[in-house]
């Protein structure tokens, strides 16, 4: 019987040194050399990385729909840790659609939160589109992650540090104006302070409920609603909602904010007990068209960008129709890499170390821990235990 005279030919080498090179032509500014080794890739390999270093090319060559296509190409195979994102945001910024530069700078803020660019890209875009609750929320990411400390910085700085210093004051105003019972002037000193300083929780909780207390049942919402989108388990802020919706006979609202109460009050039995009737009433208040006016109003939050507020409309949408969760699910899970992945990276990154730590490798523990401890608050119970842990090696 006659041998194979068929054999498989290893082009590794081949493809690394195309690779090497390329890198090396990208780096010296030759786009356009480095991007024709790339696309002679192309026909021996498929890769996320290889399409995004091929947008990058197309990109740096001020070719941007062809940029884009292979950007789009990179995301369809990794849809989590790809820096496509930040190109595509860039390109969709560069032809004044807001939106989808948001959207796309969003999904790189997620994939990694302490890119100071893609926090004051955020900020930027959210300023000129009149949004300054999100807007002042990645400026403050901003000057947390920021590692050039420029001139723009120390202006953000600056403005953002007297803007801090004039909300309390007209915190500590307001709250002289309750003591001597007058609600009116309260109201002006924490409206002016909510202008400066929309992501203050206290300011928004306390307007609410000066609001609540005039009978403003509108604007009580308006407030609590933000004082949510800072803190979604606050138990004084709920129960007020709660309170507000019953008042505006939004009763589809009420069951849902009572439903996120009810974990919240669990270990106090009277308490629990007669929230869990209230919800029981509310059962049959709602239909098929109170979810779908949820669901319009997460959509349209979310077309806008407004993610804060879509989050809620869609866990209500979760809460009301429990059987299309799964979809609901999919996108409450992206908003929350939006708004917060530092959680999914702290959660993962004391995994990790403690894992290392506990094996004696100090040296690599310290890097998970360290990226916990920027991520979090001093004050946390993350915080204290990665210090506790981090070790001179």
């Amino acid at each position: 019987m006659a041998s194979s005279d068929y054999y498989i030919v290893d082009n590794s080498d081949i493809e690394n040194q195309k690779l090497e090179a390329a890198k090396n032509h990208y780096l010296k500014g030759d786009y356009s050399a480095a991007l024709k080794l790339y696309l002679t890739m192309l026909n021996t390999s498929i890769s996320y990385k290889l399409y995004y270093e091929i947008g990058r090319c197309y990109y740096k060559l001020k070719d941007f729909l062809p940029a884009e296509e292979y950007f789009k190409k990179s995301i369809g195979l990794e849809s989590l840790k790809n820096p496509s994102f930040l190109y595509l945001g860039n390109i969709y910024y560069k032809r004044e659609d807001i939106k989808n530069a948001i959207e796309n700078w969003a999904s790189a803020y997620a994939y990694k939160p302490d890119d100071e660019a893609v926090c004051l890209n955020l900020a930027t875009s959210y300023f000129s589109k009149k949004m300054n609750f999100q807007s002042v929320f990645y400026y403050k990411k901003y000057l947390k992650y920021a590692k050039d400390k420029n001139r723009a910085y120390f202006v953000i700085k600056n403005t953002i540090d007297n803007y801090e210093k004039q909300a309390d004051e007209l915190t500590q105003k307001a709250q002289r104006a309750i003591s001597a019972k007058n609600n009116k002037q309260a109201i002006e000193y924490l409206n002016t302070a909510g202008k400066i300083m929309p992501v203050k929780f206290d300011i928004n909780l306390l307007l609410g409920k000066l609001y609540l207390e005039e009978n403003d049942n509108m604007h009580s919402m308006i407030y609590l609603k933000r004082a949510l989108c800072t803190d979604s388990k606050s138990l004084d802020v709920l129960q007020n909602l709660s309170s507000v919706f019953i008042n505006l006979g939004d009763y589809t609202a009420a069951y849902c904010a009572m439903r996120r109460l009810l974990p919240l009050v669990i270990h106090n039995q009277q308490e629990y007990l007669k929230t869990l009737q209230m919800v029981k009433d509310l059962d049959s208040s709602f239909d098929e068209l109170s979810y779908q006016g949820h669901k319009e109003w997460a959509d349209k939050y979310y077309n806008d960008n407004n993610y804060h507020m879509a989050l809620i409309e869609y866990e209500n949408c979760a809460i009301l129709k429990e059987q299309v969760q799964g979809d609901i699910e999919k996108r409450i899970e992206k908003i929350k890499s939006f708004l917060n992945p530092e959680e999914r990276i702290v959660k993962a990154c004391i995994e990790k170390g403690s894992e290392l730590y506990a094996d004696g490798d100090y040296k690599n523990s310290n890097k998970y821990f360290s990226k916990v401890m920027l991520f979090t608050n001093e004050n946390s119970a993350e915080y204290k235990y990665a210090k506790a842990r981090v070790m001179n090696v």
